[in-house]
C-alpha cells in the first residue's frame, strides 16, 4: 500500500511541478544563470549564523548528501549531477557548494543507506524511511534540530510543516527534541469521493446521493434498468479491482477502515480491519456482489483493467480522488461523447459524518530529512529546503523555466537536493483558479496557474480531450470538494506512524494476505459473512495480538 501510495503521489508532484512550468516558452537568455529568491517569492531574510554575511556562508562551505538517480533528468551543456541550475543557486545565494557521496537506483536506495549507516560515513544530511529513522535516533548518529529549527527554518518552511499537522512535527520529536525534518507529503488531499455517470443518474431520473442508502441504489439501478441503453445486462453499478486501490472510500461510509490503527473507548490502539465495521461493510458488498452489481471477474482484474472497462462504458460508479478526471474518467469521455462524471462527497450510513482514512501526511517511502551528528552547518539543508518551496510558489516565468522546465521541455526540477511538498498545495491551486475564473482577474496567478486555467477554458469552449482539467480545477471542480474535507477535518488518521515493530515485521506478509483473502472470498460469496469472526479469531492468533501488544507499548511511549 505505501509503495502504492509513494508512485501515485510521485506523479502528482511531478504533475504540480511541470504544470508550474508549462507557461509559454520565453527566451531564458543564458542557461548557467540562477534566480535569486528575491524572484521567487517570498524575500529571504539576512541571517545571523557563525559565518554568514547577508544570508550567505563566507567562505563557501561544503555540505554532502546522496540522491537517488532521477530517469527523467538529461544534464546538457556540460552539466552533471554537482553543476547544474540547483547546484550553482545553492552556492551563488547561500555560499553552499554542494557534494554528493552517492547516487544509485531509487530501487537500489534504502539497502544503500542501510549500508552507509552501518558504515557510519554519513552525509551532512540525507533521507530516511521510518526504520532508519529509528536506527539513526538509537544510536545517536544525527543531530538534534530543536534549536536549528526555531533560530533558522523560515516562515515559509514553518508554514508548510504546521499545515500539515501537530501530528507530523510530533512524528519527528522524542524526548522534547525534534530529530529530524518531516518531508511532508499530500496524503489527506488524496481523499476519495464518490465518482458517478451523471448521464445516467439522469437517464433513470435517479436522485443526486445524500446517503449511503441512496448510493446503494443507484448501484441497483445501474445494474438493472439498462442505463446505456443497449437492451443488454452488461453494466455494473461499483468498479472493484483485485487489489482495492479504490475501496477504502466504500469502507469509510460505513466508518470502516482498512489497515491502519485507531483508538478505541479506552485509548487503546486496535487494528481497524478486525473491527464491527468492517464486518458491515463487507456484508453489504456481499449482498452487492450477489446482485450482479459488481464485476464477478473483479478478483482477477487490476486496476488498469477496470479502467478500460469505465471507458468502455460498463461501470457507473468508482471511488477515487480528486484526480480521477484524468485517469481514469478522461478516457471515458473521450470514447463516449455523452459521458458525464460528477463527484459526490462521501455518504454515512448514519448521522455521523463520514471520514477518509490517511496515512501520516510524509512522504511513505522517505519520510524524514536529517542531519549527521557534528555537522558544522545543520541549518543549510533548511537553507536549501525554504529555496526549494520558493521556486515551488515563483509567479516568474523566468525563473520557472530556469529551475523547473527548461525551454526544451527538459526537466530540471528534479535536481534539487531537498523539498517538501504542501498538505493542500493542489488545493490551494484550485482556489486562486477558481477565482480566477469568477472574476476575470488573473494578476494573481503564477505562470502554472495560467497554464491550468487555459486548459480550463478550453474545455469550457468544447474541447473534450481537456475535458478532466475542467473537471478537477474548474469552479465546480473535485479539488473543491477535497477543500471541503479540508475545511470540515473529515479524516481519520493512522494512529501509528512509527517503524515497524518486531512482530509486524515477522507476521506482517502472514497476515496481509489473510486479510486479502477475507476480503475476496467473503464479497464474492466463497465464504460466509460470519467467517469475518474466524477471520478475527485466527488474525490474532497468528501474530495479530503480538503486534497490538508491541503496537501499544509503542503508543504508551510516544504520548
Amino acid at each position: 500500500m505505501k509503495r502504492t501510495l509513494a508512485l501515485t503521489f510521485s506523479f502528482i508532484l511531478m504533475v504540480t511541478v511541470v504544470l508550474s512550468a508549462c507557461s509559454k516558452k520565453e527566451e531564458t537568455g543564458n542557461t548557467k544563470q540562477t534566480p535569486a529568491p528575491s524572484q521567487s517569492g517570498e524575500q529571504t531574510p539576512p541571517t545571523t549564523d557563525d559565518g554568514m554575511k547577508d544570508g550567505k556562508y563566507d567562505p563557501v562551505i561544503t555540505v554532502t548528501t546522496v540522491t537517488e538517480k532521477k530517469p527523467t533528468v538529461k544534464y546538457t551543456n556540460g552539466d552533471s549531477l554537482e553543476n547544474n541550475p540547483w547546484t550553482r543557486a545553492y552556492e551563488k545565494e547561500f555560499g553552499i557548494k554542494l557534494k554528493y557521496l552517492w547516487e544509485v537506483d531509487l530501487a537500489q536506495y534504502k539497502q544503500k543507506m542501510n549500508l552507509t549507516i552501518a558504515s557510519g560515513d554519513l552525509p551532512d544530511f540525507f533521507k530516511v524511511d521510518q526504520e532508519q529513522f529509528k536506527q539513526l535516533r538509537d544510536a545517536d548518529l544525527i543531530e538534534d534540530m530543536t534549536d536549528v529549527y526555531n533560530k533558522s527554518a523560515s516562515d515559509r518552511v514553518k508554514a508548510v510543516m504546521a499545515d500539515a499537522g501537530d501530528l507530523v512535527m510530533k512524528s519527528a520529536t522524542f524526548d522534547g527534541k525534534l530529530m529530524g525534518i518531516p518531508y511532508t507529503y499530500p496524503t489527506r488531499e488524496a481523499a476519495d469521493m464518490i465518482w458517478i455517470r451523471s448521464d445516467w443518474l439522469k437517464k433513470l431520473n435517479l436522485p443526486e446521493p445524500k446517503t449511503m442508502q441512496d448510493v446503494l441504489a443507484i448501484a441497483e439501478a445501474f445494474t438493472t434498468k439498462d442505463p446505456d441503453g443497449n437492451n443488454k445486462n452488461d453494466t455494473f453499478g461499483l468498479a472493484l479491482d483485485k487489489d482495492f486501490s479504490a475501496f477504502n472510500g466504500f469502507l469509510n461510509s460505513f466508518h470502516a477502515y482498512k489497515g491502519i490503527w485507531l483508538k478505541d473507548a479506552n485509548g487503546q490502539l486496535v487494528y481497524s480491519t478486525i473491527q464491527p465495521q468492517m464486518k458491515q461493510a463487507l456484508g453489504v458488498l456481499q449482498e452487492m456482489f450477489k446482485k450482479g452489481q459488481i464485476d464477478p471477474e473483479f478478483g482477477s482484474k487490476a486496476f488498469d483493467k477496470v479502467g478500460e472497462d469505465i471507458a468502455s462504458g460498463k461501470i457507473g460508479m468508482l471511488y477515487n480522488p480528486f484526480w480521477a478526471p484524468m485517469y481514469p474518467l478522461q478516457t471515458s469521455a473521450d470514447k463516449n461523447k455523452n459521458a458525464e462524471w460528477k463527484f459526490y462527497p462521501l455518504a454515512s450510513i448514519d448521522a455521523e459524518p463520514a471520514k477518509f482514512q490517511a496515512e501520516l501526511g510524509v512522504n511513505p517511502s522517505f519520510g524524514y530529512w536529517v542531519v549527521k551528528k557534528g555537522s558544522k552547518h545543520p541549518e543549510a539543508m533548511l537553507k536549501m529546503l525554504d529555496y526549494y518551496l520558493s521556486i515551488n510558489e515563483s509567479i516568474d516565468p523566468k525563473v520557472i523555466s530556469e529551475m523547473s522546465i527548461g525551454a526544451d521541455g527538459s526537466e530540471i526540477w528534479p535536481m534539487n537536493a531537498i523539498l517538501a511538498s504542501k498538505s493542500f498545495g493542489n488545493s490551494d491551486q484550485w482556489l486562486r483558479i477558481a477565482d480566477g475564473l469568477k472574476t476575470g482577474d488573473t494578476s494573481k496567478l503564477s505562470a502554472g496557474d495560467k497554464s491550468v486555467l487555459e486548459k480550463v477554458q478550453g474545455a469550457l469552449k468544447g474541447d473534450r480531450t481537456l475535458w478532466g482539467w475542467d473537471k478537477v480545477y474548474g469552479e465546480n471542480g473535485s479539488l473543491g470538494q477535497a477543500n471541503e474535507y479540508r475545511k470540515n477535518d473529515q479524516f481519520q488518521i493512522n494512529a501509528f506512524y512509527g517503524a515497524a515493530v518486531s512482530a509486524s515485521v515477522d507476521k506482517g506478509p502472514t497476515l496481509s494476505k489473510l486479510e486479502l483473502e477475507m476480503i475476496t472470498k467473503i464479497i464474492m460469496g466463497k465464504a460466509s459473512i460470519n467467517d469475518f469472526d474466524k477471520f478475527v479469531s485466527d488474525w490474532k492468533k497468528f501474530g495479530g495480538d503480538e503486534v497490538t501488544q508491541q503496537i501499544n507499548e509503542w503508543a504508551a511511549n510516544n504520548k
